[in-house]
């Protein structure tokens, strides 16, 4: 039978259940209808303390409805409803699953975030130690927006991920990687006879990255005003299939680029030999294809091969002496990929003292910050040459 105490809401034990139950109301629902709810114990005592806890948390605001969505539902929400409305396009949507796979195929997809402790998200972010420090902040940025949107929802209260530490990857982070000057002289000699010449000098001359060269269309190419019109970029769809974007990488890589007198030869040599094509692109295969980021990454190392450039890049990694003993060990691997002639383009531009706003511009980058932190190494090369302009300058007046 039921009684009810003073201000303890309803409590009485269910024969049934074999337990205590108690009911109270948490204000209500958005129909309008009383929102009833339950707590079950051993002993009345306990009851009656949790309904005090619940009637307390009802009071402050802090009263959440128990919900059973896991963490692996609402990511997978998130990145839907942002692809539905329009808000990323397909390739992004294709990054973004890349990452949250991670999240999807481990062992906390399945825990209903009610339920996630901070100890399970740091068990969990300590074992992508593996992977690079960029993407290890990609997976635990896609945790925090889940665990926001989780309490924009009225799901949890707290985001548990506040009291998680990002470690630090095992691998050290890549510097930026451009040619010299004699390696930039070397790779430009190896491609007289190039079938791809046109697009490897484009991006050696504008940082363009290689989507957005094998994306231009003719009417790209205003000679009158000498830009280049860049709004679209090799792109893949939610399968992974390469097709012609309609919109650059981000909204800042948007851009116009100012034509050259080293690059206007080149854009008029590459529209006297445009084929036509169903995409209207200015570089395709011979039978109107599309050209892929591969076909021009796996041509690019073997001209830098025939160039003998390599460049070495060096990583730590953990291992073992011959006595078991714990030590860092130094990998020299070479690597090298067409984003090397971005990073050559902006060590020039740098190297010619073009300021950092002007080089964000035409890189097209978000925010200068990107540019300064990317080329740090760079920047810092000459940073003593910048003051001894300076004091020359202040000893002139």
């Amino acid at each position: 039978m039921a009684k009810r105490g003073n201000g303890e809401g309803t409590i009485y034990y269910s024969e049934k259940l074999n337990k205590w139950v108690g009911q109270f109301t948490a204000g209500r629902k958005a129909n309008g209808k009383l929102n009833r709810q339950s707590v079950y114990g051993n002993t009345r005592k306990e009851v009656k303390e949790k309904i005090t806890q619940k009637l307390a948390e009802v009071q402050n605001k802090t009263f959440i409805d128990k919900n059973d969505i896991t963490i692996e539902m609402l990511g997978q929400q998130i990145i839907d409803n942002k692809f539905n409305a329009n808000i990323i396009t397909e390739s992004t949507y294709s990054r973004a699953m890349g990452t949250f796979n991670h999240i999807k195929n481990s062992d906390i997809a399945d825990i209903e975030i009610q339920k996630i402790s901070s100890m399970d998200l740091q068990d969990f972010i300590n074992g992508k130690k593996e992977l690079s420090n960029s993407y290890i902040n990609k997976i635990y940025q896609m945790l925090n927006n889940i665990f926001t949107e989780a309490i924009k929802r009225d799901i949890i209260v707290k985001n548990p991920l506040i009291n998680v530490i990002k470690p630090k990857s095992d691998k050290q982070d890549k510097e930026v990687e451009a040619l010299t000057i004699e390696e930039q002289k070397a790779f430009v000699k190896q491609l007289e006879n190039e079938q791809y010449k046109n697009i490897f000098l484009i991006a050696l001359h504008t940082g363009m990255r290689i989507g957005e060269i094998l994306a231009l269309q003719p009417e790209d190419i205003d000679f009158k005003n000498k830009t280049i019109n860049i709004d679209n970029t090799l792109t893949k769809n939610k399968l992974g299939k390469i097709k012609v974007g309609q919109t650059t990488k981000t909204y800042n890589s948007n851009r116009q680029i100012p034509i050259t007198s080293i690059l206007e030869p080149i854009l008029r040599d590459s529209i006297a030999n445009y084929i036509p094509n169903k995409n209207n692109l200015l570089f395709c295969h011979s039978n109107g294809g599309v050209i892929a980021h591969n076909t021009i990454n796996t041509q690019f190392k073997k001209i830098c091969k025939n160039a003998d450039i390599k460049v070495i890049t060096v990583k730590k990694k953990k291992g073992k002496d011959l006595n078991g003993k714990d030590i860092i060990v130094n990998l020299k691997t070479s690597t090298v990929n067409t984003h090397m002639l971005r990073h050559t383009y902006a060590t020039r531009c740098i190297e010619a003292g073009v300021p950092a706003p002007v080089l964000q511009k035409l890189l097209g980058h978000k925010d200068i910050s990107i540019t300064l932190n990317t080329y740090t190494t760079v920047f810092n090369k000459f940073k003593e040459d910048a003051l001894n302009n300076y004091i020359k300058y202040i000893e002139n007046i």
